[in-house]
C-alpha cells in the first residue's frame, strides 16, 4: 500500500477557533462561513428576510469601494497556499480577491496599528470555483489575515493551508502538556489510509462535533491487516499517557491499538527508522476516552509517535501527554 502524506493543515479552520474579527459588511451572509470546516452547500428554496440564503461571505451591491474581512488564525502560522472557494457564488461571486497578512495582537489588529503586507495581489475570481495558490516556500509566521473582495460580492470559503508556528506551550489547566497537539506544532505526516478523513484531526482541540471530524479508513478485507499514522510531535519530549478518543465511532471503532515511538531529524522518518513499543495492544470501546499510561524508556525525547490500528476503523483524538525536552 502506498502510504498517504499530509504536509499542512487548515489554519483557518473554525475547529482550531479561528474568527473573524472585523468586517465591512455581511448584508447577505456572515463572514464566519469562510471558515466553515464543511463544504458549501446549496439550497435552492432557502432565502431569508434580505435576500437568497447563501452558504459563505456574501455583501451588497454597488460598492463604491471595496469591502474586506479580517480573520484571527486560530494559531499563528507559515502559509503554504490557499484555496479561494466560489461554490454556488454564480451571479453574485466576487470578481477579483487580495489577501494580505500581519503578524499581531488581537489588540493591535482591531485598533489598526498593525502593518498587512500583501501575499496575494489583486487576481480575478471565476464563479462556482476553487482558486488555488501555492507558494514556492511557506511564508512568515502570521497571526491574521485580510480577505480584500473587490468591489463586492460573494466567496464561500478560505482555506488556508500551512504549518502552525507555536509562539508559547499550550497546556492543559492542570499543567499537563500533549506533545502532539495541534497547537503545539504537531503534525500527522504519514498514514496508511485517509479514505473518510484525514489523520490531522487527530490533534484538534476538543472533542469535535461528529464521526466526520476524527480519523477514518476504509474497511479491510485482507487478513492480518492494519492501519497506521505517523504523528510528528510539535515539542519533542518524554511521553507519560495517551489518550485514544473514539467519541461518536459505535460501529467503526478499531478492536485494539497500539503506540511505537522514535528519534528522527526528517518530517517523515525513514524505512529503517527503529521503533520503541511505548503502548502494548490494547482494546478500545464505543465512544469512549481511554486513558493509559506509557511503556518504554523515560529518559527519551522522543520526535514521532506511530499510531496503530487493528485491523482498521476510527479514532476522534490521540493525545501524547509528557514533558517537552526544552
Amino acid at each position: 500500500m502506498t502510504p498517504c502524506t499530509i504536509n499542512s493543515i487548515d489554519l483557518a479552520s473554525e475547529s482550531l477557533s479561528s474568527k473573524i474579527i472585523s468586517f465591512t459588511d455581511e448584508f447577505f451572509a456572515e463572514a464566519s462561513n469562510l471558515l466553515k470546516d464543511s463544504d458549501a452547500v446549496f439550497l435552492p428554496e432557502e432565502f431569508t428576510d434580505r435576500g437568497k440564503w447563501m452558504d459563505g461571505w456574501e455583501t451588497k451591491r454597488h460598492n463604491k469601494s471595496y469591502d474586506w474581512a479580517i480573520i484571527q488564525l486560530g494559531y499563528a502560522g507559515s502559509i503554504f497556499g490557499f484555496d479561494i472557494d466560489t461554490s454556488h457564488f454564480t451571479g453574485n461571486h466576487a470578481p477579483v480577491v487580495s489577501i494580505e497578512a500581519a503578524n499581531a495582537t488581537e489588540e493591535e489588529v482591531r485598533a489598526g496599528k498593525a502593518q498587512f503586507t500583501e501575499i496575494i495581489p489583486r487576481v480575478d475570481m471565476n464563479p462556482g470555483s476553487h482558486h488555488y495558490y501555492v507558494y514556492e516556500a511557506p511564508t512568515a509566521v502570521y497571526t491574521h489575515l485580510r480577505v480584500n473582495n473587490y468591489p463586492d460580492g460573494g466567496i464561500a470559503r478560505l482555506r488556508v493551508y500551512g504549518q502552525v508556528v507555536p509562539q508559547t506551550v499550550v497546556s492543559s489547566a492542570n499543567g499537563v502538556v500533549d506533545l502532539a497537539f495541534v497547537g503545539n506544532g504537531g503534525r500527522a505526516v504519514a498514514c496508511s489510509n485517509q479514505h473518510f478523513c484525514s489523520p490531522s484531526n487527530l490533534l484538534l482541540p476538543g472533542r469535535g462535533k461528529t464521526m466526520g471530524d476524527g480519523w477514518e479508513t476504509r474497511r479491510s478485507r485482507t487478513p492480518g491487516h492494519n492501519d497506521w499514522a505517523i504523528l510528528k510531535l510539535g515539542l519533542p519530549g518524554f511521553i507519560d499517557t495517551f489518550e485514544v478518543d473514539t467519541r461518536h465511532f459505535c460501529g467503526n471503532y478499531p478492536p485494539l491499538v497500539t503506540m511505537h515511538a522514535t528519534v528522527s531529524d526528517e518530517d517523515v522518518p525513514p524505512s529503517d527508522a527503529q521503533w520503541t513499543e511505548v503502548l502494548a495492544g490494547v482494546s478500545t470501546a464505543a465512544d469512549t476516552q481511554h486513558y493509559f499510561d506509557a511503556t518504554g524508556p523515560k529518559d527519551v525525547a522522543f520526535t514521532h509517535v506511530k499510531f496503530t490500528m487493528y485491523p482498521d476503523g476510527g479514532v476522534k483524538r490521540i493525545r501524547v501527554n509528557g514533558r517537552p525536552a526544552q
